[in-house]
């Protein structure tokens, strides 16, 4: 073992000892973490930067006051440790949370992952990282674009996680992701994120990403521009946008939004047609897979939605101890580990159903391929998302204890990046400048749900903490009111 890892273990060990001795906390988690790194720019001119490096850490989660406070730090001298440790401990008083946390201090777990990688992302070198990227966005190199840009980043992370009630569980992860965009001359920006757990396997197979997206941005280059309809529409929507609506739909299914007072919907609650079903899985290489959560948790499948009604939350162990339920690994830590974990889904898995293609377009007046980041309506909503929010779920209670109502909650205009007016179920010219108006009732307008499924990666940004999701989902047919983008 590298003096590196040691080093981190050792840190992990010596803050797991003060805090177990210390009367003021509940309880702790900690974790030691290792990771070798990956961060790689391209643009059109080739590389612009390439960087390999490690870095080590501790985080800690600690329970104190009955309110849960989270950190993480590189320092890992003993002085450093302690005030961490003191700082975290000092929170929970100064939060004074009305409604005490609860934990479990009662199940055990002793475990290793090694992770889903038959060969590591790190025992790739930096070179033939740079080459697969540049070789992808060569896949465009026959369009008129004002810019082509790449992101490739990758962590190879070893941790190790303690808790004060004697979980110890180390896992492995090799995460790899690259974010990409074609900017056509003479037409919208073509966005793509791709990722994996899978370890190298992702390099191999990424070309594939790059070269669809290039496909897609050549059929928008080569299509005229089409007036787009406004007020009621029925639209068609790609398994790929489809995926990005039902992952801003899980949102409002996290248990401390709805303590927030920002989710439209409760358990119960139909959300769709029948036929609508939707769990919350683990996938083995998905770029949102882990083997354990945050709060030491196996991760497990979890059926949130059946026949178009809401039949289960998303929780960590605080709210599911709240509703008496069991949580199924859903306190998912943010990426780099600076942040806290949030409650968040893992790979959404949208059920298919028997459309195919030409019928799910047969009617329809606009086809979208992809959205746009969702602009929420609300103000409150819209600042709760984006700001920082402590680690202690149950806080959410007293902020909407003292807000006032937001009834455009659940509300968000979805500006449509890549889209097709139609007629008589085919494409007739690129739809530009437009959004489609989301509010809570949109998904129970699904009329058609299709046979064929696709899967759409990234990250999303919850109370500062970045998360990576993933969404298995067919195409849908559903009515939502068009709108002119400002």
């Amino acid at each position: 073992m590298s003096d590196e890892r040691e080093e981190a273990l050792d840190a992990m060990d010596w803050l797991l000892d003060s805090l177990e001795a210390d009367d003021a906390v509940s309880y702790a988690e900690v974790g030691g973490v290792y990771q070798e790194k990956t961060d790689i720019v391209v643009t059109g001119d080739g590389p612009r930067n390439r960087t390999e490096f490690t870095e080590t850490g501790v985080w800690l989660r600690v329970f104190a006051d009955g309110a849960a406070d989270y950190r993480y730090t590189n320092s890992l001298d003993e002085e450093a440790l302690r005030d961490v440790a003191d700082r975290a401990i000092r929170s929970g008083e100064v939060l004074a949370q009305e409604e005490p946390g609860r934990f479990d201090a009662y199940t055990t777990h002793r475990a290793t992952h090694g992770g889903w990688a038959s060969e590591g992302i790190h025992e790739r070198d930096l070179d033939e990282k740079v080459t697969v990227v540049e070789e992808g966005l060569a896949a465009a190199a026959d369009l008129d674009l004002d810019r082509r840009w790449a992101n490739y980043m990758d962590s190879h992370i070893e941790e190790a996680v303690g808790t004060t009630t004697g979980s110890v569980v180390h896992t492995t992860l090799d995460r790899a992701r690259v974010n990409f965009s074609l900017t056509l001359a003479d037409g919208p920006k073509v966005s793509r994120h791709a990722g994996s757990t899978a370890g190298a396997a992702f390099l191999d197979d990424v070309t594939d990403a790059f070269e669809a997206a290039a496909a897609d941005a050549r059929t928008l280059s080569n299509a005229d521009s089409a007036d787009a309809p406004t007020g009621e529409t029925t639209i068609a929507l790609s398994p790929e946008a489809a995926g990005q609506l039902f992952h801003f739909v899980s949102h409002y299914l996290e248990a401390d939004t709805g303590y927030m007072g920002m989710s439209p919907y409760e358990v119960g609650d139909r959300i769709g047609p029948e036929g609508l079903d939707i769990q919350d899985t683990v996938r083995a290489g998905s770029w949102a897979a882990r083997a354990y959560d945050a709060e030491v948790k196996p991760t497990t499948p979890t059926q949130l939605v059946s026949n178009g009604r809401i039949e289960r939350l998303l929780h960590n162990t605080t709210t599911a101890a709240e509703e008496d339920v069991y949580p199924a690994g859903n306190s998912v830590p943010s990426l780099g580990f600076t942040e806290p974990p949030r409650i968040h889904a893992r790979h959404l898995d949208v059920a298919a159903g028997d459309a195919d293609v030409a019928a799910l377009r047969s009617d329809a007046d606009v086809y979208v391929e992809r959205f746009d980041e969702p602009w929420f309506r609300d103000e409150f909503e819209r600042v709760q998302r984006q700001g920082m929010f402590p680690a202690s779920s149950l806080y959410a209670k007293d902020i909407d204890r003292k807000s006032i109502d937001s009834p455009d909650c659940g509300s968000a205009e979805f500006p449509i990046a890549e889209a097709y007016r139609l007629e008589d179920g085919e494409r007739a010219g690129r739809v530009d400048g437009v959004s489609l108006e989301y509010t809570p009732d949109v998904l129970e307008t699904v009329s058609l749900i299709g046979g064929v499924r696709e899967t759409v990666t990234g990250v999303c940004a919850k109370h500062k903490s970045q998360l990576p999701f993933a969404v298995t989902a067919p195409g849908v047919r559903l009515e939502a009111p068009v709108e002119k983008s400002d």
